[in-house]
C-alpha cells in the first residue's frame, strides 16, 4: 500500500502487514503457551495455555463487581473509591463514564449494601461551587443518585460515625482526601482508618491507577474483597484493547514532548502498530534521527540513541514513520504574527505552535487506509491551548474516521477535548483523559491501582479437554507445590479428577511436563492465586466438588504469622459455596497454630455450613495413605503433623 503522492515518509513508503510484528504485550495479556520439544508431552501442550500466563500482565485480570456474587453484598459495608473528575472535571462531566460510575453505586444500593464513598477533588484551581465543601458535594451527589448522601467531616473512617445516624438506603461521603497527607503517603494507619468498618472495597477511580494511594492501594489490605467497579472495568478493558491488533492496519498519532521518558512506550508502539505519525515536539526528534536539519534548541540530546533504535525497528518491520510537512509558527518579535512554514525550512525567528494545513491534509489522506487509530498526546508544540487549530481539525478527522467504522482511541485531554461529544456518538470512541495511565501501561510498568485488586482467572478451562471424564467428582489441592500428592492420588483413585492450583508457575510447568501421555487424564494443574480465583475456576466444572485440601501453606517460611495468609474469607466462602453437600475440606500443617487459624477461619466464615468431621483433635492419621512432599520431610525428621477434616452439612 503506497503512501499518498508527495507526502514525506521516513522510509520506503510501501506498507507490509508483517505477521511477525505482534506486540509482546498483547501476547502477554493472552495466555502464553509453553514450547516443549519433548514428544511425550506434545499433546498436553495444546491445552497448557489455560494453565498459566505471563506474570507481568496477569495482574490485569481483576475481580470485578459485575462477577462478584450479589448475595455476598447484602448487609456488607462497601467503600467505593469514586473518581470525582467524572463529575466535575475540567472537560465537564463525561456522560458515559459518569453513568457507569453512578451505576456502580446504584447497583450496590440495590444489592442492599451499605455504601461509603471516598474521593478527592481540587478546590484550589476550580471555581465549581459543587465541590466547595464535602457538604455541597454530598448535596450534588444526592441529586444525581436520588438517594440521601450524608457528608462526614473530619478524618475519613466509620469509627466515630454513629450507626444510628445511618438511615436506611442512605450513603456516606467522607471528607475530601486531598486534605490528608496519609492519602498520598499510602500510610498504613490512614488506610486502616479509612477501611474501618468496611469489608469490601470497590475501586471505580481508574484514572489514578498509576499512583500508590491509601484509598486505592493501602486500603485493600484491610478489606476481605477488593473489586473493580463498572467504570473501572470498562476503562481497563479499553486499556488492554490498545494493544489488540485484531483490526489492522493500525496507526498511532503520537504527540507531546519528552522523548526519553516515553521511549519504552514508543518502542512498544513501534513493535505494535503498522504506521506511526509523530507530531508535537516528538516529531523533531524523529526528524533529527533521520538526518534532517532541526534547530538545536528543539533536539533532546539525551534521547538520540532511543530515537535511532525506534527508527531501526520501524525499518526492520517495514512500517512507515510520518512527520509534519508544515507548521503554524509564531513570529518572535512580539507581534503575535502567525505564519505557515515548511517543517524543513528556516525556523530562525519563529516558534512552532501547531501542525500546519498541509500536514492535516496529508493525515486526512492516509487515515482511510487504516482500520484502527490511536491518538495520544497534543499536536501543538508549546503545550498550551492558545493555538489549538491543529488539534481541533485533527479531531474532525478522527470523527470522520469513527463514522466510517474505524476504531478510534483518544488518549489525553487534548485529544478528548478535540472531539465534540455528542449523545448519539460518544460510544464510538475509547477515551482516556489521563494520558499518564496509558503511557505507564505502554511502558510495561505495573499499575499499582490495578495490581492491588483481587484477581480472577481470565480463561474458561475446557474440562472435556483436560479430563477424560469431566463429570467425575473433583478433588482440588490448593497450593499443590511439586504435585507429588496429586500424582499419587490420581494414580490410586481413578474414579475422581484431580486439580492442582499453585502460584509458582515453574512448578506447574514441571507438573504438566511430568504428566505422561498414556495416563487416564484425571489430573491437571493450573498456575494461579487460588485465594481470589478459586471461584472463577471451579464454578464452571460440570461435576461435583467433593474434596478440597490445603496442606502446609507456606508463603513465607521465615515469618510464621504469614504462613496462613492464603486462607482468607474470599477463599473460604468460594470453597463452601461450591462444595457439594457432604463434601470435605482437609487441612494440614506442621505448625499447630497455623492449622488452628485455618480451621477457625473455615468454621467462622462458613456460617455453620462446615462442621468437624470425625474426632476433634489435631493429630489424626492421614486419611488418604498418600503424603505430600513437605509432609514426608517433616515425618522423616520425627516431627508431628497436625490435621483436621471438615464436612459440609
Amino acid at each position: 500500500m503506497a503512501a499518498p503522492a508527495g507526502f514525506q515518509v521516513a522510509m520506503n513508503s510501501s506498507y507490509f502487514l508483517g505477521g511477525h510484528g505482534l506486540s509482546r504485550l498483547k501476547c502477554r495479556v493472552r495466555c502464553s503457551q509453553l514450547q516443549i520439544s519433548t514428544n511425550s508431552v506434545h499433546n498436553k501442550i495444546e491445552k497448557d495455555k489455560y494453565s498459566y500466563s505471563d506474570q507481568s500482565t496477569s495482574y490485569l485480570h481483576v475481580q470485578s463487581l459485575r462477577d462478584f456474587p450479589t448475595e455476598k453484598l447484602s448487609g456488607e459495608v462497601v467503600l467505593v473509591r469514586l473518581d470525582s473528575s467524572l463529575i466535575c472535571g475540567k472537560l465537564g462531566p463525561c456522560s458515559s463514564s459518569l453513568e457507569r460510575a453512578l451505576l456502580t453505586i446504584k447497583y450496590l444500593c440495590k444489592a442492599r449494601a451499605k455504601v461509603v464513598i471516598a474521593t478527592s477533588w481540587d478546590t484550589v484551581q476550580s471555581d465549581n461551587r459543587v465541590i466547595e465543601s464535602v457538604g455541597s458535594f454530598a448535596e450534588y451527589l444526592s441529586s444525581l443518585l436520588h438517594v440521601q448522601v450524608i457528608p462526614v467531616d473530619g478524618e475519613p473512617g466509620l469509627t466515630s460515625f454513629k450507626q444510628e445516624e445511618w438511615a436506611q438506603n442512605s450513603i456516606i461521603l467522607f471528607e475530601n482526601l486531598v486534605n490528608f497527607r496519609g492519602e498520598v503517603a499510602n500510610c498504613k494507619d490512614f488506610s486502616q482508618k479509612l477501611a474501618s468498618g468496611a469489608t469490601i472495597f470497590v475501586n471505580d477511580s481508574f484514572s489514578l491507577s498509576h499512583k500508590i494511594l491509601a484509598s486505592t492501594v493501602g486500603i485493600t489490605c484491610f478489606c476481605y474483597a477488593s473489586l473493580g467497579g463498572f467504570h473501572f472495568e470498562e476503562e481497563l478493558m479499553q486499556l488492554i484493547k490498545i494493544t489488540d491488533t485484531t483490526r489492522r492496519p493500525y496507526i498511532a498519532i503520537i504527540g507531546g514532548s519528552n522523548f526519553l521518558r516515553k521511549a519504552p512506550a514508543l518502542q512498544m508502539l513501534t513493535s505494535l502498530c503498522d504506521g506511526l505519525f509523530f507530531v508535537g515536539k516528538l516529531s523533531f526528534q524523529i526528524m533529527n534521527g533521520l538526518g534532517m536539519t532541526v534547530p538545536s534548541r528543539f533536539i533532546e540530546r539525551s534521547a538520540v540513541k532511543e530515537v535511532l533504535q525506534i527508527i531501526q525497528v520501524a525499518r526492520d518491520r517495514n512500517i512507515p514513520i510520518y512527520y509534519p510537512t508544515d507548521l503554524w509558527c509564531l513570529k518572535n518579535d512580539g507581534s503575535e504574527t502567525l505564519g505557515v512554514i515548511s517543517s524543513t525550512g528556516q525556523l530562525a525567528g519563529w516558534t512552532p505552535v501547531d501542525i500546519g494545513p498541509s500536514t492535516l491534509e496529508k493525515i486526512s489522506s492516509i487515515i482511510p487506509s487504516y482500520e484502527k487509530i490511536l491518538w495520544i498526546g497534543p499536536t501543538n508544540y508549546n503545550l498550551t491551548e492558545t493555538f489549538s487549530v491543529g488539534g481541533t481539525q485533527l479531531g474532525e478527522i478522527m470523527e470522520k474516521a469513527s463514522s466510517d467504522s474505524c476504531d478510534v482511541v483518544l488518549v489525553g485531554s487534548a485529544a478528548c477535548k478535540a472531539i465534540e461529544r455528542k449523545t448519539d456518538s460518544s460510544s464510538q470512541y475509547a477515551e482516556f483523559q489521563n494520558a499518564t495511565v496509558v503511557w505507564e501501561f505502554l511502558k510495561g510498568r505495573i499499575l499499582p491501582g490495578i495490581a492491588a485488586l483481587d484477581k480472577c482467572y481470565p480463561y474458561r478451562i475446557p474440562w472435556s479437554t483436560v479430563f477424560f471424564e469431566p463429570t467425575l467428582p473433583l478433588v482440588v489441592d490448593i497450593g499443590s507445590g511439586n504435585g507429588l500428592f496429586l500424582f499419587q492420588m490420581a494414580k490410586s483413585c481413578e474414579s475422581s479428577n484431580f486439580l492442582g492450583l499453585e502460584m509458582n508457575e515453574k512448578l506447574v510447568i514441571r507438573c504438566l511436563q511430568g504428566m505422561t501421555s498414556d495416563e487416564k487424564r484425571n489430573l491437571y494443574f493450573v498456575s494461579t492465586n487460588a485465594t481470589s480465583t478459586f471461584r472463577s475456576i471451579v464454578s464452571s466444572y460440570p461435576g461435583r466438588l467433593t474434596l478440597v485440601t490445603i496442606q502446609c501453606p507456606n508463603p513465607d517460611f521465615n515469618k510464621e504469622q504469614n504462613r496462613w495468609r492464603m486462607v482468607r474469607r474470599m477463599l473460604v466462602e468460594a470453597v463452601v459455596d461450591l462444595l457439594h453437600t457432604n463434601g470435605q475440606v482437609y487441612l494440614q500443617s506442621d505448625v499447630e497454630s497455623v492449622l488452628l487459624v485455618m480451621k477457625e477461619q473455615f468454621l467462622s466464615y462458613s456460617k455453620g455450613q462446615l462442621v468437624i468431621d470425625g474426632v476433634s483433635g489435631h493429630q489424626i492419621d492421614n486419611p488418604f495413605g498418600v503424603v505430600s512432599d513437605w509432609e514426608r520431610h517433616v515425618l522423616a525428621r520425627g516431627a508431628p503433623m497436625y490435621r483436621t477434616m471438615l464436612k459440609k452439612v
